[in-house]
């Protein structure tokens, strides 16, 4: 037998041996299975190896497995660096969002808190504006049963002083509610809406009554008959009116 024989009898057997042992296994974890049927695919039918190889071949093969191998393992390792940085950018954005979220509605729930405490401060001022004017036209009436002649003085009821200074003090109280209103609502930035005189405005006006005159130009505010407000710039309450209007003879001409 010569050594050529012998030396490929050898590297088949050797082949068969490392075949049959690996076909026993299980491949490695990221490994595809199809590189080793394809190792194994020619010949396996008839149970006979029908190629030759010499040494050389067989280890480049297994050199370019394992380069495979390590290429695999490292692009596995930078697909995890990559998922695992993308999910903590995503996480921080969430919870980023999520905290920008939680703020805009404790805003706005403030807002609302804020909205409703202000249309109740001024309704309030509303009533107190309405009590001071009907004290102060009451002290109007006994300033001038006062000032009538002396006989009505003297034939005039004594409880006419006592009704006259409670009407003072009453009208000093609620002097002072309204002036302690008018400081509440400075504070919450809300401004009352001037009108009486003015050009009449539908952005911040309704106009609830109209009234003749030439005394004034057309579209003058000619009475208040509930105060408007301003808050942060916007428009809280239309101020309703009295407008002015041409005089039928003038609206002919």
């Amino acid at each position: 037998m010569s050594p050529e024989i012998n030396r490929d009898l050898i590297l088949r057997r050797f082949e068969q041996w490392l075949d049959d042992a690996l076909a026993a296994e299980e491949p490695p974890t990221g490994v595809d299975r199809e590189i080793f049927l394809a190792l194994t695919a020619d010949g396996e039918a008839n149970g006979e190896l029908e190629r030759s190889c010499d040494s050389y071949a067989l280890w480049a093969a297994m050199t370019a497995l394992t380069q495979e191998v390590k290429l695999q393992g490292r692009a596995f390792k930078e697909l995890n660096d990559t998922l695992g940085s993308q999910a903590g950018r995503i996480g921080e954005e969430m919870r980023t969002a999520y905290r920008e979220r939680e703020r805009e509605l404790q805003r706005e729930v403030e807002r609302r808190c804020r909205r409703d405490i202000l249309s109740a401060l001024v309704d309030l001022r509303d009533r107190l504006g309405r009590g001071l004017e009907s004290v102060q036209e009451s002290a109007a009436e006994i300033a001038r049963a006062a000032a009538a002649s002396w006989l009505k003085r003297l034939i005039a009821k004594p409880g006419k002083e006592q009704a006259a200074g409670m009407l003072s003090a009453l009208q000093k109280g609620y002097e002072l509610g309204v002036e302690r209103l008018d400081q509440t609502l400075d504070e919450f930035n809300a401004r009352k809406i001037l009108c009486q005189g003015q050009p009449f405005d539908p952005r911040r006006m309704n106009a609830i009554d109209r009234e003749e005159s030439s005394a004034v130009p057309e579209g003058t505010v000619l009475e208040v008959y509930r105060s408007g407000y301003e808050w942060n710039g916007e428009v809280f309450r239309p101020a309703q009116v009295k407008v002015s209007s041409a005089r039928a003879a003038e609206r002919e001409k």
